[in-house]
C-alpha cells in the first residue's frame, strides 16, 4: 500500500502541514500577546518612573493574554479540529501557565512601585468605600485565584484525587473575566489608545468561548453514538460498537475520542479500535466506574462522544521504515487498526511485541494469532508454562526476534507509563 493513500477517506492532516499549524499557533500566541505593548507610550518622568510602567504593562497584557490562551487551549473542543494533536496542545496549555504566572505577578509589583514612585502613593491600603480600591482588590483576589490553581496543581494533584484536581482546576476559568473587568476598569493604556478595541476583541473571544465550553458540558457539539454491540475479547475486557445517530465522526488509525454516558458524566478517553461502515468500536477494560457501566451498556443505549483527537502512528504511515509495535495490556488497542493496514503491506516489515500478565489478558488474541505479514511476539509475566518470552519487553526481547539492529527500525510504543518510561529510555540509548 502506498503510504500516502493512508489519508484517503479519512479527517487527516499530514505530518508536514501538522508542523507547519504548531509553528503557526505559536507564532499567532506570541502576536497576540506582543501587540498590546505597542499601545504603551513612555511619560515625562524620570527614567525608573518608566522602567516601573513597562514591567507593569509587561506583566499586565502580555501575563493576562498567555494566560488567556492556556485557557483556550485548555479546551480540547477549540482546536481539536485544527490541531488535532492533543498531547502537544496540552504541553503548550502547561507552558503558557509555566510562563505566563510568572510574567503576570511583574503587574502587581511594578504597578505598586510605579504609584509609589510617581504620586508616592500605596495602592495596596485598601479603602474599599473607593471604586479604583474595589478594582484593585479583584486583581488581588484573581491573584490569589492564580495561586491556589497553581498549589493544588503542583504539590496536592496526587493527594486530592483527580477529580477533586479537576474541579478546582477549572476555577482558572474565573480568572479571564477577572482580568477583563480588573483591566478594563483600571487600565490607563486601554482607556486612553487604540488598545481599547484590542482588548474589546479579547473579551468577545473569552465570552464566545466560556460560552462554547458551557454548551460542550451540556452536550450541544458533542456527536450521539448508539450501541449496537458488545463482546468480550479477553478477561475484564470487552469490545463495544457504537454508530451514529447523525453524521459518523472519521477517526484515523491510532485515535482516540472522549466518551460519556450521560450529560452529567465526565467524559473518559478511549482508542477507536475499530472502525467499519458508519459503525466505531472502543474497546473497555473493568477498572470499575464508567468503564464497568459500559462494558455492561444494552443495545440501544446512547452515549456522547468528542474527537477525534491524537496523531499516535500518523509518522509511522507517512514513512515506509520497518516498525515495531510494543504493546502493553489494553494499550494493544492503538494499534489494532495498524496491523490490520500493516497485514496488506508484504514489502514493509513490522513487529508486534505484547506484554500481558497471562494468557487470558491477551486482547484480541484470535485476531493476532491469524495475522501472517505481521510478526507477533507475546511476552507473559505470569504464566510458567509458556515456552515463549516471560518477563517484560525489554530490549534483550527486542534483540532476539528483529532481523536487523534496533537503530534500523521505527518504534511505536503503548502501554502502562512505566514500560514506556522504561522502553523510551533504553531505546533512546
Amino acid at each position: 500500500m502506498n503510504p500516502a493513500s493512508a489519508w484517503r477517506g479519512e479527517t487527516q492532516i499530514a505530518p508536514g502541514q501538522l508542523r507547519a499549524r504548531r509553528a503557526l499557533l505559536v507564532a499567532v500566541i506570541a502576536v497576540t500577546s506582543l501587540l498590546p505593548l505597542v499601545f504603551v507610550t513612555p511619560e515625562d518622568v524620570p527614567v525608573a518612573v518608566n522602567v516601573y510602567k513597562y514591567l507593569a504593562k509587561i506583566g499586565a497584557f502580555v501575563g493576562s493574554m498567555l494566560l488567556v490562551w492556556q485557557i483556550l487551549l485548555g479546551f480540547r473542543g477549540l482546536v481539536s479540529s485544527v490541531l488535532p494533536d492533543l498531547t502537544w496542545v496540552v504541553s503548550v496549555h502547561k507552558a503558557l501557565g509555566q510562563f505566563g504566572v510568572p510574567i503576570i505577578v511583574l503587574h502587581p509589583v511594578f504597578i505598586g512601585l510605579y504609584y509609589l514612585a510617581k504620586e508616592e502613593r500605596n495602592i495596596y491600603a485598601l479603602d474599599l468605600g473607593r471604586p479604583f480600591d474595589q478594582f484593585v482588590l479583584l486583581g488581588m483576589v484573581t491573584l490569589a485565584l492564580i495561586a491556589f490553581v497553581i498549589i493544588t496543581s503542583a504539590f496536592f494533584r496526587d493527594k486530592l484525587g483527580f477529580y477533586p484536581w479537576l474541579y478546582t482546576h477549572l476555577s482558572t476559568y474565573l480568572v479571564p473575566p477577572f482580568l477583563l473587568v480588573h483591566s478594563f476598569a483600571l487600565g490607563q493604556t486601554i482607556e486612553g489608545s487604540g488598545l481599547r478595541w484590542y482588548w474589546w476583541g479579547v473579551t468577545a473571544v473569552v465570552v464566545v468561548a466560556l460560552a462554547v465550553r458551557v454548551l460542550h458540558k451540556l452536550g450541544i457539539a458533542s456527536d450521539r453514538y448508539r450501541v449496537v454491540g458488545t463482546r468480550s475479547v479477553a478477561e475484564a475486557t470487552t469490545e463495544v460498537t457504537l454508530e451514529p445517530v447523525g453524521a459518523p465522526l472519521e477517526p484515523a488509525p491510532g485515535q482516540f475520542i472522549y466518551l460519556r454516558r450521560a450529560l452529567g458524566e465526565n467524559s473518559h478517553p478511549y482508542t477507536v479500535s475499530g472502525l467499519s461502515g458508519r459503525a466505531l468500536s472502543v474497546t473497555v477494560q473493568d477498572e470499575g466506574g464508567q468503564t464497568a457501566a459500559l462494558q455492561e451498556a444494552s443495545v440501544g443505549d446512547e452515549v456522547l462522544l468528542d474527537g477525534p483527537f491524537g496523531v499516535f502512528t500518523r509518522v509511522s504511515l507517512a514513512k515506509e521504515l520497518p516498525l515495531v509495535m510494543i504493546a502493553g495490556g489494553v494499550g494493544i488497542t492503538a494499534f489494532r487498526r495498524l496491523w490490520q493496514r500493516l497485514e496488506d503491506e508484504a514489502s514493509r516489515e513490522a513487529y508486534l511485541f505484547y506484554g500481558n500478565e497471562t494468557f487470558e489478558q491477551i486482547v484480541y488474541r484470535d485476531e493476532l494469532d491469524a495475522l501472517e505479514h505481521v510478526q507477533v511476539v507475546h511476552v507473559l509475566h505470569d504464566e510458567p508454562d509458556y515456552d515463549g518470552e516471560q518477563g517484560l519487553v525489554d530490549l534483550d526481547v527486542l534483540t532476539r526476534h528483529l532481523s536487523e539492529d534496533v537503530t534500523e527500525y521505527q518504534f511505536l510504543v503503548c502501554g502502562p507509563p512505566v514500560m514506556i518510561e522504561s522502553l523510551e529510555e533504553l531505546l533512546t540509548e
